[in-house]
């Protein structure tokens, strides 16, 4: 397939029209509004989803979306910055989204969301698409990859992975360097609360058991700046590998959506 940009909305209406009818595999950018450290912008989940998605299209035949913006973050809402949706408010706007793509003639959609919070959300479209049109809806977290696929760059990965530590601070130097403000980088640790040992913003030690047990603290009461980890050491040679680890996966999962939908009867009604 080739089409004059695979950015969706330079497309006109006709050339949307005749796109579809070629049954590309749609990736739709999701992030939200939200801090990240004194040191990165608060649009950083969004930018990441942008660049994962518009790298790997070109390469895939896949078109990208006008992307979704805001999302839910509740968990950081007392930082400046930062915009919450409620969970049924995402949900009522990615289901009105899909169904339009799908009136448009799309059915192959792969959501490239980029936060969290967004993930029981992204879930929730998918299965009620599902359970509407039979579709089979994908989905790619370019920062939980990044977690993932990452730690043989780190001598100390307990330390340094977080909240606006590693790899996320690395990661935006090779993408997006200019929007990085060093001078302002803060490391990061979990404070307890009230005697909690905590080990994550909704995960505490309980004394005797080997698994963590679950209460839901906002981000501020256990790291005051908004940090978790130590980017003190991030670079841009550790994010290229970030990125060409990332879209590496990504390109792969979106060829194999496309190899395993393409036939599909629910993907050629």
């Amino acid at each position: 397939m080739a089409f004059r940009t695979h950015e969706l909305g330079r497309l006109s209406f006709k050339e949307v029209e005749m796109a579809a009818k070629e049954n590309p595999v749609l990736l739709i950018p999701l992030g939200t509004v939200e801090q990240h450290g004194p040191h990165l912008p608060v649009n950083s989940d969004n930018m990441v989803a942008g660049f994962v998605a518009n790298a790997i299209a070109p390469e895939t035949g896949a078109l990208v979306a006008p992307a979704v913006n805001y999302g839910c973050s509740d968990v950081f809402r007392n930082f400046a910055g930062t915009i919450s949706l409620s969970h049924d408010t995402l949900a009522q706007l990615l289901e009105e989204i899909c169904e339009g793509y799908v009136k448009s003639g799309f059915r192959r959609i792969v959501f490239v969301n980029n936060h969290g919070g967004n993930e029981i959300v992204v879930e929730r479209t998918a299965r009620t698409m599902k359970a509407r049109h039979g579709m089979l809806i994908g989905s790619i977290y370019p920062w939980a990859l990044g977690y993932a696929l990452m730690k043989d760059q780190y001598a100390d990965v307990p330390r340094q992975y977080g909240h606006g530590g590693e790899p996320e601070t690395s990661a935006m130097l090779a993408m997006f360097p200019e929007d990085v403000v060093l001078d302002l980088r803060e490391t990061g640790v979990l404070s307890g609360v009230d005697g909690w040992a905590v080990e994550g913003y909704s995960k505490v030690s309980i004394p005797g058991q080997p698994v963590p047990g679950t209460v839901y603290f906002d981000s501020d009461e256990l790291a005051a700046n908004g940090v978790t980890g130590d980017g003190t050491e991030a670079s841009e040679a550790v994010g290229q590998v970030w990125i060409d680890r990332i879209t590496g996966f990504a390109s792969d999962f979106v060829r194999e959506y496309d190899a395993r939908t393409r036939e599909a009867d629910w993907a050629t009604a």
